[in-house]
């Protein structure tokens, strides 16, 4: 028999599995931040899922936060918990792809999930679950440039296979998606910073010659 203490422990460690699977599309370190993230949770009573928007301003191109939002070698640095990103079918022309990613979260099996995104480089990315064991997981990516570099907007519907109260799903998502937001950011201006010194290097050996 589970005592109420420890039925609340797996409770809250099953939340903490919702929001590493909403964050786990694709699943870094370094740079300033360019600010807050903004974030709305709200929950789909027809749908019985969390509903989330969120959005951070980050001092990179739209081009250089593709390459973080897309890169499955990276996820697991982004995304908490995030075990791995394995991909799984490509479309050569860069279309689309089929990806696995595997959460271990303390106290929980892994969790599977096989997702498809579809690309509008360097745009947008739609992604939905097509096989694992989430109930729901869909959502996308928007990508827009700024004079300051790119606003990433994020959305997604996700809804696990067990039942966990709404206030546990929302708190931890409001803890866990900035975190994922910030990390994005982090990268991006770290990667930026690279291609504009390898620009620099270039253009100077291009004047010597």
């Amino acid at each position: 028999m589970i005592r109420p203490l420890e039925d609340c422990q797996l409770r809250l460690t099953h939340t903490r599995a919702v929001c590493f699977i909403a964050a786990s599309f694709f699943a870094a370190s370094g740079g300033a931040l360019a600010g807050d993230p903004a974030l709305q949770v709200e929950m789909d009573q027809a749908a019985h899922a969390a509903r989330i928007r969120a959005s951070i301003e980050i001092e990179a191109k739209p081009e250089t936060v593709w390459a973080i939002v897309t890169d499955c070698i990276r996820a697991p640095q982004i995304v908490p918990n995030l075990e791995s990103c394995r991909m799984m079918q490509k479309d050569p022309a860069g279309r689309w792809d089929v990806r696995e990613n595997t959460i271990n979260v303390f106290l929980l099996p892994r969790i599977r999930t096989v997702m498809r995104s579809d690309y509008e480089m360097p745009k947008r990315v739609v992604f939905k679950r097509i096989a694992g064991d989430m109930r729901i997981s869909e959502g996308e990516w928007v990508l827009e440039p700024t004079p300051e570099g790119t606003r990433l907007l994020y959305s997604g519907l996700f809804a696990p296979n067990f039942h966990v109260p709404q206030f546990m799903i929302s708190g931890a998502i409001r803890r866990d998606i900035p975190e994922m937001l910030r990390n994005i950011e982090s990268a991006s201006v770290q990667l930026q910073s690279e291609l504009d010194e390898q620009r620099e290097v270039t253009a100077s050996v291009r004047k010597k010659r």
